[in-house]
């Protein structure tokens, strides 16, 4: 990275704002984003069937929100397993993880062939998928900066795109191919695609180990982990910091996802099939948005901020709604707006923070974000059985305002 002279009209960067090459002229990365891209291919399928099988077996929002928070709630220990990826190096979390995380999967198709199938099991295994999950993601959002040090932000921005890119392709996936080998053949795809980071792995491309050993003392409060030194380096981080909160209170709703599924079967009674056709269309404008910030050499970070959260706002608004055709366009409105939000929020990170505290103030960031994500997937259920589904949808929209007031914190100085 380096700072790009003052702004003129020959399109030279303004004063404040930072550039870096393009990740994709590097070999090494593009295997690494595939072998990334496969896993969440499987990935993206996973988390529109399970959702899809709960409500088959139980027909309520409640559970099937609760099966969806366990992704948030996972993120909450984000800050710890940050400290780890600091102190032990992000590499030795990476296998791990993904050895868990497949023994997970391998153990959910089992219970899902019992009949009749022991939900407390089935939700307990998706439990320890998710958090075996955290730990192999965990390791290598933090080993960016060492294997890829000419262009960390493109490339956390390139591999944030993809994912959002496979997370439509999964529910394409699903679309296609659930009337043909069920769910439990999908969940044996979700499992086979997590072997392509594995082959990635034992193919040389991985984080660099530590070069220097963890300090021996922590400040006094710290108790071991670094996490005041990481909330020091966070603070010190206005851009980062300032995004952080003003995404919280639009992450609130993010459990319209969970409740746009249990809409289109229980409102608007849709196939299984049509629902991950919809959500395939919805997830389209994650594909959009992703597209419009990953591949930019600079961002405009005060602009594209503004523009991301008026146009999450002002799509939940239109989701309240109940017309399809306006309810399924506005989901992806929401899905485009956000997903830019998402980016530069993590570009900014990579872009921003030093690379011995990233993981600690990844996690701090994760976990922060995580908690508004959880209260949604656990209060939205409350609500729509308080007030219906339409009206909670509207009084997410207006809960978004609270981001839009905040806006006025993100001064000039925090382009980069």
């Amino acid at each position: 990275m380096s700072a790009a002279p003052s702004g003129d009209r020959a399109g030279r960067p303004a004063a404040g704002e930072v550039t870096e090459p393009s990740v994709w002229a590097d070999r090494r990365f593009v295997a690494f984003a595939a072998g990334n891209t496969v896993n969440n291919l499987g990935e993206g399928a996973y988390t529109v069937v399970l959702p899809l099988v709960v409500y088959d077996r139980t027909h309520s929002l409640a559970l099937m929100s609760l099966l969806i928070a366990f992704s948030p709630a996972t993120w909450l220990l984000a800050p710890w397993r940050g400290a780890l990826a600091d102190r032990i190096g992000p590499g030795r979390l990476v296998m791990p993880g993904l050895t868990a995380q497949l023994a997970a999967a391998l153990a959910l198709i089992a219970v899902l062939l019992l009949a009749p199938t022991p939900l407390w099991a089935l939700f307990c295994l998706a439990a320890v998928g998710q958090l075996a999950g955290g730990f192999y993601q965990t390791g290598w959002m933090t080993g960016l900066t060492t294997m890829f040090p000419r262009s960390p932000a493109r490339a956390r921005g390139a591999l944030g795109g993809l994912f959002l890119a496979t997370q439509a392709g999964g529910a394409l996936v699903v679309a296609a191919a659930v009337p043909w080998v069920g769910a439990v053949g999908l969940l044996w795809f979700n499992a086979a695609t997590m072997l392509a980071p594995m082959a990635v792995w034992w193919c040389g491309i991985r984080p660099a180990p530590l070069t220097e050993p963890a300090p021996r003392k922590e400040p006094v409060g710290d108790k071991g982990w670094g996490l005041a030194e990481g909330w020091r380096v966070l603070r010190a981080a206005p851009a980062v910091l300032d995004l952080t909160l003003i995404r919280m209170p639009l992450l609130f709703s993010t459990a319209l996802g969970s409740l746009a599924a249990f809409l289109l079967q229980d409102h608007w009674r849709l196939a299984p099939q049509d629902v991950a056709t919809l959500m395939t269309v919805a997830r389209a404008g994650a594909v959009v948005g992703s597209l419009a910030v990953s591949q930019r050499r600079v961002l405009r970070l005060r602009v594209m901020t503004a523009v991301s959260v008026t146009g999450v706002v002002a799509s939940v608004l239109a989701m309240s709604v109940p017309v399809l055709p306006v309810f399924v366009t506005a989901w992806a409105g929401f899905t485009l707006a956000s997903t830019v939000l998402g980016l530069v929020a993590q570009m900014t990170a990579y872009a921003c923070l030093p690379a011995r505290a990233l993981g600690r103030v990844n996690g701090m960031v994760a976990a922060l974000t995580s908690a508004s994500v959880l209260a949604g997937q656990l209060c939205v259920p409350l609500l729509v059985a308080l007030i219906g589904p339409f009206p909670a949808i509207l009084l997410l929209g207006l809960a978004g305002l609270l981001s839009v007031a905040r806006l006025r914190r993100l001064t000039f100085h925090h382009a980069w």
